[in-house]
C-alpha cells in the first residue's frame, strides 16, 4: 500500500512537472516568436526606407549647381565657389543657372547666401553690359545726394519749375563721386537724352538731380519717362556748342545752390555759437549772483559765540 502511495505521488509530481515544463516552453516559444516577428518588421520597414530613397535618387536625374561656401551680399560667384549637384525633376528652378552662364558672365550675390544652397537667377544679378559705344561720363551739374557712395544706384531725374518731373536715366551705377561730380557709365542713347535734358533745363531753368535705390541690387529698375524733345534736338544740331553753354551754367546753378546753402549753414551756425556764448555769459552771472548770495547767507549766520552768549557783552550790559 505504501509503494503504491509512493508510485503515485512520484507519477503525480512527474505530470507536474511535465506540465510546467510544457509551459515554460510554450511561453518562451511566444516570446521568442514575437521578438522575431517584432525583427521582421523593422527589417521591413528599412528595406521600405531604402527603396524609396533609392527611388528617389533614380528620378534625380536634375543638374544644379550649389555653392560650397558662404557668399556675403554683392561678392562675385566665380566657378570655384560651384560644385554640381543632382536633383529631382520637382527641385529643378526653371530659372537655375548654368555653368556656362557663370563661366561668361559676372554674376553678384543679391543677399547673403549660405553653403549649399542651388543658385538660381533670381538669387543674382549681372554687371551692366559693357558694349562698344559705352562711355565713361562725368558730370559736375547733378544735384546729388548728400549719404551718396560709389557703388551705389541712382535714377538721374529733371523736375521744371511746373512741377513735372521726370526719370532722365535709369538705375545708373555711381562709378565715382568727388564734390559734386559724378561719373557713371553710359551708352550713346543716354548720353544723347543727357545732352537734350541739359540743353532742356538750361532753357526751362529746371533741376536734374540723383535719387538713390534703397537696395540697388534687389530693385528693379525705373522706367524712362523723359521725352527728348525734337526741337531741342534740333537746337543741338544747328548748334552743337549750345551743350557746353548749357553744362557750364547748370555747373554754376548747381555750385551757387551749394555755396548758398553753406552760407546759411554758416549763419545758422553762427547764430548758434553767439546764441551759446549768450548763454554761457548768462549762466556765468547767474552762479556769480548765487556766489554772493550764498556769501552774504554765510556772513549773516550766527557763529558759535552769539550761540553761547559773550560773556564781556552781558558783563556790560550788567553795569
Amino acid at each position: 500500500m505504501a509503494i503504491r502511495l509512493r508510485t503515485k505521488k512520484l507519477l503525480w509530481a512527474g505530470a507536474l512537472g511535465a506540465s510546467v515544463t510544457l509551459v515554460l516552453a510554450a511561453v518562451g516559444g511566444y516570446l521568442l516568436y514575437t521578438k522575431n516577428q517584432a525583427s521582421e518588421l523593422a527589417l521591413a520597414e528599412q528595406y521600405r526606407s531604402e527603396l524609396k530613397v533609392l527611388n528617389e535618387t533614380v528620378v534625380q536625374n536634375e543638374e544644379g549647381y550649389a555653392l560650397k561656401e558662404d557668399v556675403d551680399r554683392g561678392q562675385l560667384i566665380t566657378e570655384d565657389l560651384l560644385e554640381k549637384v543632382t536633383l529631382s525633376a520637382a527641385a529643378k528652378s526653371e530659372d537655375g543657372l548654368e555653368l556656362i552662364e557663370i563661366k561668361t558672365i559676372d554674376y553678384f550675390s543679391r543677399t547673403d547666401l549660405k553653403a549649399n544652397t542651388v543658385l538660381v537667377e533670381s538669387m543674382v544679378y549681372e554687371e551692366e553690359a559693357l558694349g562698344n559705344d559705352i562711355r565713361e561720363t562725368e558730370y559736375a551739374f547733378i544735384d546729388l545726394p548728400t549719404k551718396l557712395k560709389n557703388e551705389d544706384y541712382v535714377d538721374v531725374r529733371i523736375q521744371f519749375p511746373n512741377g513735372d518731373d521726370y526719370i532722365l536715366l535709369s538705375k545708373k551705377k555711381v562709378k565715382d563721386t568727388a564734390g559734386l561730380t559724378l561719373w557713371m557709365n553710359m551708352d550713346e542713347g543716354e548720353i544723347l537724352s543727357m545732352s537734350s535734358a541739359i540743353v532742356d533745363a538750361f532753357i526751362e531753368e529746371a533741376k536734374i538731380y540723383a535719387l538713390p535705390y534703397v537696395d540697388g541690387p534687389m530693385q528693379v529698375a525705373s522706367e524712362m519717362t523723359y521725352p527728348v524733345k525734337s526741337n531741342v534736338l534740333q537746337l543741338i544740331k544747328e548748334t552743337p556748342n549750345i551743350v557746353n553753354i548749357a553744362k557750364l551754367n547748370l555747373e554754376k546753378q548747381n555750385r551757387t545752390r551749394l555755396e548758398s546753402g553753406l552760407n546759411e549753414m554758416n549763419s545758422e551756425l553762427r547764430q548758434k555759437l553767439r546764441q551759446g556764448q549768450a548763454e554761457t555769459e548768462a549762466q556765468r552771472q547767474q552762479d556769480d549772483k548765487e556766489r554772493e548770495i550764498n556769501a552774504l547767507n554765510q556772513f549773516d549766520q550766527p557763529t558759535e559765540n552769539d550761540l553761547i552768549g559773550d560773556p564781556f557783552k552781558e558783563g556790560v550790559d550788567a553795569k
